[in-house]
């Protein structure tokens, strides 16, 4: 699945969503901040203490991706 970061708060950019190596997301179009990222993924979300979907979202959401 491709979106842009930038419009959209997916659990696999959040940087609350434990995957340290970021296996999950890459970039495909950075420049334009359109990312690709795996939406069958699921890891720990340290802020709930649950599992979650990389497609999921919520209110603690912070990009872990340098948006310049």
């Amino acid at each position: 699945m491709i979106v842009n970061i930038e419009k959209t708060k997916k659990c696999a950019f959040c940087k609350h969503w434990y995957d340290p190596s970021n296996n999950a997301i890459k970039p495909r179009n950075p420049r334009f901040n359109q990312w690709e990222f795996d939406d069958q993924c699921r890891k720990m979300c340290m802020k709930k203490n649950l599992e979650m979907n990389a497609n999921a979202f919520c209110g603690w959401y912070e990009c872990k991706i340098d948006l310049q």
